[in-house]
């Protein structure tokens, strides 16, 4: 259904004669021999590295983990998936189609026999927080293995003995029930928001245990992002006011769609999800606003959805500050962002390789190579004031 994570549903291919982990070594310095001596990577799809609905060895080497380890000089070793991916990314916004003329069921994995080696990049598309302690949970799926190879995020990331780590995690505690527009649990539907309460015990459960095992662990915990600010959901008013904008909807959901007198100058949200289930069938041509309604976000669903990132956040700094970690909060870029319309606030349904502007990418969601690049600069200035070093933001570009 959605765009932001499908490999439970794929039909997977594991390619045997694919890449295993690639390892990136540098000469020794003060710094990789000191603050870096380990730096290890935790998360979900933005720090692997996905873009554009998939992600690929190109992709990979263009997270901010990855220009963060080339900052630092230190030794980088990520799972790579070879060409065109597990699964290939979307290379055609209009058409849907994907890098190497595969489907979206294409997954290209490493070989399972080589997933034993130390990484330095443990994060899985689609993990959630309870992902980080729990080698099983709902968001499991074939990446989980093959990255992984049985353990936790957080297991695996001690076998680095890691001095330093980068942990973002939470999206996906939010980001698939924003999508559909149901914020509570629903069956086929929606896994619903995690609450706050859950996320603060699991979070501080995979902090903890990093810190105990490594005492003089430091690092950087990011913030959240705020889902209602993602390229995949655009003010539904567009779409109902503007002739241009909701002929293109209609095109791209394959009949005219009827809006419920809720809607109207409302100031809700449309989710692009619903767009491909209309055109299939699966869901009638009709859109409804309400607190109920799914595929919309209307006032009340905007703000539980902001304040829940909000509150996750608050946490998330409060654990940094005390535990001698930097807490850096992705939220301002974002509004930098939209504010000189660079996320513009609707997609161009016209552009087949830039609807969300040069920022997200093709899922409306992951960002692109340039946010990653804007995400490593911000991290990088916080960890030379935090840690009194100097990496050196003129460093940061793609291998």
């Amino acid at each position: 259904m959605t765009r932001y994570f499908t490999i439970s549903a794929l039909a997977v291919v594991a390619l045997t004669a694919c890449d295993s982990e690639k390892i990136v070594t540098r000469p020794a310095t003060s710094l990789n021999t000191g603050l870096f001596r380990s730096y290890v990577a935790i998360g979900n799809s933005i720090t692997a590295g996905y873009q554009s609905g998939g992600i690929t060895d190109s992709t990979q080497q263009e997270s901010f983990a990855d220009l963060l380890a080339h900052a630092a000089g230190t030794r980088y070793a990520y799972p790579s998936f070879s060409a065109p991916g597990c699964p290939p990314p979307i290379v055609n916004f209009q058409t849907g189609a994907r890098l190497g003329g595969q489907s979206g069921s294409f997954c290209a994995l490493r070989d399972p026999s080589k997933v034993s080696g130390i990484l330095n990049n443990v994060a899985v598309p689609g993990a959630a927080v309870v992902d980080l302690t729990a080698s099983t949970t709902a968001n499991s799926n074939p990446l989980t293995t093959f990255i992984l190879g049985g353990k936790t995020q957080i297991q695996k990331a001690l076998d680095a003995s890691p001095s330093f780590v980068t942990v973002e995690i939470g999206n996906n505690d939010v980001l698939p029930a924003a999508l559909t527009g149901v914020p509570v649990p629903t069956a086929g539907l929606s896994p619903g928001i995690t609450p706050v309460d859950s996320f603060v015990v699991q979070y501080a459960r995979a902090i903890n245990a990093l810190k105990s095992a490594q005492p003089k662990l430091k690092g950087v915990l990011l913030g959240v992002f705020n889902v209602t600010l993602i390229g995949a959901l655009f003010p539904i008013d567009s779409a109902i006011d503007d002739p241009v904008i909701g002929f293109e909807v209609n095109a791209a959901a394959g009949h005219a769609i009827t809006y419920a007198p809720d809607c109207v100058h409302s100031g809700a949200l449309l989710s692009l999800e619903v767009l491909p289930l209309i055109a299939s069938g699966q869901v009638p041509p009709i859109i409804g606003c309400g607190d109920t309604d799914p595929f919309t976000l209307d006032q009340n669903k905007i703000a539980l959805f902001v304040g829940t990132v909000q509150a996750y956040n608050a946490y998330i700094q409060v654990k940094a500050d005390s535990i001698g970690f930097v807490y850096m909060d992705p939220n301002p870029l974002l509004v930098q962002l939209r504010a000189i319309d660079s996320i513009p606030a609707v997609p161009n349904f016209a552009s087949a390789t830039r609807p969300f502007g040069s920022f997200i990418t093709l899922d409306g969601i992951h960002p692109s190579a340039a946010a990653h690049q804007m995400i490593a600069a911000a991290m990088i200035a916080k960890i030379d004031s935090a840690y009194g070093v100097s990496l050196s933001a003129q460093r940061i570009a793609t291998r």
